[in-house]
């Protein structure tokens, strides 16, 4: 089993047999469905990873982001503790389901305190960060980090690898080229686009796991972990809630979400937005004990003289993916499917699905550039 999938399970204190995780995933994307037939699989115990078996995706309006559907939880209304906080430049959304409503106030407080932390030493906005420390001394050798910080740019690299590169967290030279915020948003010249890509390269971050250090070989290279560090925050969010005794919730930071347990008796059920639709729904995800993550280029993004740019980057030429319209990934971790969103998007329609096929525990849905819908083997009828 891969490097990353061995961390997941540590990260998220799960055993090899609790790994083998609970999914019942709906396939037959648009298709549409009836209730009574979604209601009886909701009845069903979720099947492990290893073994899925393809259901049903069911088609809904009216929901605006990738988010849970809260009628599933009106019947036990009084026993859902809900939290919403920003964190990382996003919404964050814990919910529980206790008859503790102390104890989940208080485990809730101490995993919003843990996400907040995880963001104070992984965010490259914050000049005070151990990642703004490594961006500053690029070119200048090799710096102290956490064990921590050690390991999520071990996995990171690992993905690098995996992804042929897809999935580069050197990208940032060229990431802030892009001024999503602008009133007048417009490209970055080829010119510019050229020099930031020299820059671009996961070998040139090297880490020293005996010496506690790593570094960024050239000068000028800088790292973002925005495709992998919300994920990331999300497990560690999980962690604490689990062992506060907790086993019913979903922690959802920005539309990477993980699912623990069940509501009212049933598979927690994710909303995913249609990537050309606003407003309506591609697909709802019947889920639990499971990551959910959506990459889409409808999130940041912009278009120029009638081109659409958005924020998901191909490290290799600095320009957004072309290939994808939106990408949701379910795995083991949020860490895990935060950063194969982002990789499976930039791999495009065929490589990003050879790469999801290859993966275990990992299923995934692609949208293409002309809005097609591509899904893992063990997703279709």
């Amino acid at each position: 089993m891969h490097q990353s999938f061995d961390n997941a399970r540590q990260r998220l204190a799960l055993g090899p047999g609790i790994l083998a995780l609970a999914l019942v995933v709906l396939a037959g994307l648009f298709l549409g469905c009836h209730q009574k037939a979604a209601d009886e699989e909701d009845k069903k115990e979720p099947l492990a990873a290893t073994s899925l078996m393809p259901k049903r995706w069911e088609q809904m309006e009216r929901v605006q982001t990738t988010r849970l559907l809260r009628a599933d939880f009106k019947p036990i209304e009084s026993m859902v503790i809900e939290r919403n906080a920003t964190l990382m430049g996003t919404s964050i959304d814990l919910l529980v389901v206790s008859d503790d409503k102390a104890g989940a106030e208080k485990a809730i407080d101490a995993a919003l305190v843990e996400m907040s932390r995880v963001e104070s030493v992984f965010s490259e906005w914050r000049p005070d960060s151990q990642i703004s420390a490594l961006n500053d001394a690029a070119g200048k050798g090799p710096i102290t980090l956490d064990p921590e910080v050690l390991d999520l740019l071990d996995d990171a690299l690992s993905l690098c690898t995996l992804s042929h590169g897809a999935f580069d967290i050197t990208f940032r030279g060229a990431g802030r080229l892009y001024d999503f915020a602008a009133r007048n948003p417009k490209p970055p010249s080829p010119e510019a686009l050229a020099e930031a890509i020299k820059k671009i390269n996961c070998r040139d971050l090297v880490t020293d796991r005996v010496a506690g250090t790593a570094e960024l070989k050239r000068p000028q290279m800088a790292i973002g972990l925005g495709g992998i560090a919300k994920g990331y925050a999300v497990d560690r969010a999980v962690k604490v809630l689990r062992a506060a005794g907790l086993i019913d919730f979903v922690v959802n930071a920005g539309g990477d979400l993980y699912s623990s347990g069940r509501v009212d008796g049933r598979l927690w059920r994710v909303a995913i937005r249609h990537p050309r639709e606003p407003g309506t729904e591609m697909a709802i995800l019947p889920v639990s004990n499971l990551a959910v993550a959506t990459s889409g280029d409808y999130e940041r993004f912009f278009d120029y003289e009638g081109v659409r740019y958005h924020h998901i980057l191909d490290p290799k030429t600095g320009q957004s993916a072309r290939e994808c319209q939106s990408v949701t990934i379910l795995a083991p971790a949020a860490y895990l499917a935060d950063a194969l969103a982002t990789a499976v998007f930039v791999l495009g329609p065929e490589r990003g699905m050879t790469l999801i096929e290859e993966l275990d525990g990992v299923e995934g849905a692609i949208v293409d550039a002309k809005g097609a819908m591509h899904r893992s083997s063990k997703l279709v009828e």
